[in-house]
């Protein structure tokens, strides 16, 4: 009795620790994070935006958070803007831009701007 009742304890800490290294190895124990996160920039990698500066010190991760600070700004600063990550890009893995993406950031740089 005694020794079945050590293995199943074992057995479930030894599931336990992988769980836990499971979710802390996919991003789920903390925050999200995409498979695109990492990794250097492939859109903004010259310019003097915000963006092009952030790409530059941090990669994709802190142009990201960039572009959120940008698209957060700019609702706040004009509630009817509807600037939205989906809006520019087609895929949020690779960060690859719809056919108005350029625009709509210059509509966005200006909004900041103004």
């Amino acid at each position: 009795m005694t020794r079945r009742f050590s293995r199943i304890t074992l057995l479930a800490s030894f599931l336990g620790v992988l769980g836990l290294g499971g979710v802390a190895l996919t991003g789920l124990g903390g925050g999200q994070a995409l498979a695109g996160d990492g990794g250097k920039c492939t859109i903004a990698t010259s310019g003097d935006s915000p963006t092009a500066k952030a790409c530059a010190k941090g990669g994709r991760a802190e142009a990201k958070k960039m572009m959120k600070k940008m698209v957060k700004d700019a609702k706040d600063k004009d509630k009817s803007q509807k600037f939205t990550c989906e809006g520019c890009h087609k895929d949020l893995d690779n960060y690859e831009l719809t056919k108005n993406a350029k625009d709509d950031f210059k509509k966005l740089e200006a909004l900041l701007a103004s």
